[in-house]
């Protein structure tokens, strides 16, 4: 299983407000289901991702049976095309979420005192 994001921040370790531990590159990404997430960038990608790039992550099991996903970033998306499926995605989100919300219409309380 995939899902697709919009990158916000990315993380990169030879940023001089990052103290890190190792050379990974990660990625605050609002993914279309509203969810924002850190995800790790695959290294081959590392120095290539920016803000506002639509990316696929890789939500995939570990391993068989295994309740753990990957969580990686393993694609970029520029142009159209990233634009368009994200866009498909959140339309898709926002309207079965407008068809299970309740209307918006006030609650008469279950006993009303007359004065």
């Amino acid at each position: 299983m995939f899902h697709i994001g919009k990158t916000r921040k990315i993380i990169i370790p030879k940023n001089k407000d990052v103290l890190s531990a190792d050379k990974s590159v990660q990625a605050m990404v609002m993914m279309w289901d509203k969810n924002l997430l850190l995800l790790e960038v695959d290294s081959r990608l590392a120095l290539k991702i920016k803000e506002n790039d639509y990316v696929v992550a890789d939500y995939r099991p570990i391993a068989p049976n295994s309740p753990h996903r990957r969580m990686k970033i393993v694609k970029i998306l520029r142009g159209e095309l990233g634009k368009s499926i994200f866009r498909e995605f959140t339309n898709e989100y926002e309207s079965r979420k407008s068809k299970t919300e309740p209307a918006n219409t006030p609650v008469q309380p279950a006993v009303q005192y007359i004065r």
